[in-house]
């Protein structure tokens, strides 16, 4: 109404009763008249002033939530002038809406029945006018949410630190909120984002990767999941087919190689104290080279917890051997040492004896010696020639002893004119031979 007649200027025409103004600002009041013109471009007199401002029309359904978990909903608008009234409906004819008293904010009771809902605003304002066309929003109504699997891979499994578990909870819905619960574990998040183990995003299969943590034991654990969908609805606990079992390994061995001999490795280990199942075995492996594993040559199986030592004889001299010992539950679980070996010494011959001759009668002849120490003793060897050079090549041999201990042989004559040379010789394990003995005879 400040508005003088010189300050409007012309804008549009058109032969209808209604025109639309476009290009004009928001924000800025804009004062307008009409007049009628004939054909022959003559005006009639200006219509009174009507003014409006231009600016945004539009309606929020619950401060723009995407889900809503109730019929019922806040609607909130936005305008450039205060409504004197407003039609509000789900369908975008608005048919079957009527016209009500405008409040900021309003609220709608939506159709049954989840899904997506829109919904659709006209505004009328205090000089009459209404908004140009209807304006919208929507939102999913979501009023239930259900877990269809709660499981976890490998299942069966018995399991310990270190070991991959995946759970898994399939809800078939995205955007919520996935748990897992068992003994000694509460509230394990999932995830649908395609981290963590998730292989697809915002499929409703909620996934997490877990590493078993050291000292964690649980035995036939009951694996729970939970989930919050996106609206807030929380869906029945479910509740894993299988059952979880962690169980803590016997404790790591400190294993020992010592070479005794040319022939003989000794091993010694350390006693394993199983926290959650009883011991089973010891089980020794060894190799040529290194890497020794459970694919290895398996030389003992040890079953008593308390057997510390074992000796590996008949072995090569020289010769370098490695070995990896792992003590195994009753359960299959095990821990290992660290991989240990030795060398065999390089092997000499054995430690030639002082042989003696004796008669116990006329034909009974007795042979004995000095004992031989050496740790590869294999034998004694002695052979019988009818002259004083008498070796092993030349002489028969009479017998092949393999105690030790055992110092005299009786051998036996036919004729007590029969002379008879001795010598022996000392066997080691791995085939040398000491020299010979000193050669004796019968008396």
């Amino acid at each position: 109404t400040d508005q003088t007649e010189e300050e409007f200027i012309y804008w549009d025409s058109t032969a209808e009763f209604a025109k639309s103004i476009t290009t004009l600002n928001t924000g800025q009041v804009y004062y307008f008249k009409v007049t009628a013109v004939d054909t022959n471009d003559v005006e009639g007199a200006k219509s009174p002033i009507v003014s409006t401002q231009i600016g945004v029309t539009s309606i929020v359904i619950n401060d723009n939530d995407t889900y809503t978990n109730s019929v019922d909903v806040s609607i909130s608008y936005v305008f450039p002038v205060t409504p004197l009234l407003v039609k509000i409906f789900e369908n975008s004819n608005l048919s079957g809406a009527v016209w009500q008293n405008f409040r900021q904010p309003g609220s709608f009771k939506l159709s049954d029945g989840d899904g997506v809902k829109f919904l659709y605003a006209l505004l009328r304002f205090g000089d009459g006018s209404e908004s140009f066309v209807s304006v919208s929003d929507s939102i999913i109504l979501d009023t239930r949410a259900f877990i269809d699997s709660t499981y976890f891979i490998p299942a069966g499994n018995i399991l310990q630190a270190g070991d991959t578990v995946y759970f898994y909870i399939h809800a078939n819905e995205p955007g919520g909120v996935a748990k897992i619960s068992f003994t000694g574990l509460v509230q394990l998040d999932l995830y649908d984002d395609g981290n963590n183990g998730d292989t697809m995003a915002d499929d409703g299969i909620y996934t997490r990767r877990y590493i078993v943590p050291v000292n964690l034991e649980i035995e036939d654990g009951v694996v729970t999941g939970s989930f919050i969908d996106a609206a807030g609805n929380a869906a029945d606990n479910t509740v894993s087919a299988s059952q979880i079992n962690i169980v803590i390994p016997p404790e790591p061995i400190s294993l020992q190689t010592i070479a005794e001999s040319s022939s003989l490795i000794r091993l010694s280990w350390s006693e394993v104290n199983p926290t959650g199942s009883a011991f089973s075995s010891y089980r020794i492996y060894r190799g040529m080279s290194s890497g020794v594993t459970e694919a290895s040559e398996l030389i003992a199986n040890i079953t008593s917890r308390t057997s510390l030592g074992y000796s590996d004889d008949n072995l090569n001299d020289n010769q370098p051997y490695f070995y990896r010992i792992y003590a195994y539950t009753a359960d299959g679980l095990y821990s290992q040492s660290e991989e240990s070996s030795a060398t065999t010494m390089v092997n000499t011959p054995p430690s030639s004896v002082t042989l003696a001759v004796g008669l116990e009668d006329e034909l009974t002849i007795n042979i004995s010696w000095t004992k031989n120490n050496d740790d590869d003793f294999e034998s004694y060897q002695i052979y019988r020639g009818s002259s004083i050079d008498v070796t092993d090549l030349t002489g028969q041999r009479l017998t092949a002893l393999n105690d030790q201990n055992q110092t005299s042989f009786t051998d036996v004559r036919f004729d007590t004119l029969d002379t008879y040379y001795y010598v022996l010789y000392v066997y080691d394990k791995q085939g040398l031979k000491s020299s010979k003995s000193n050669v004796e005879s019968t008396p």
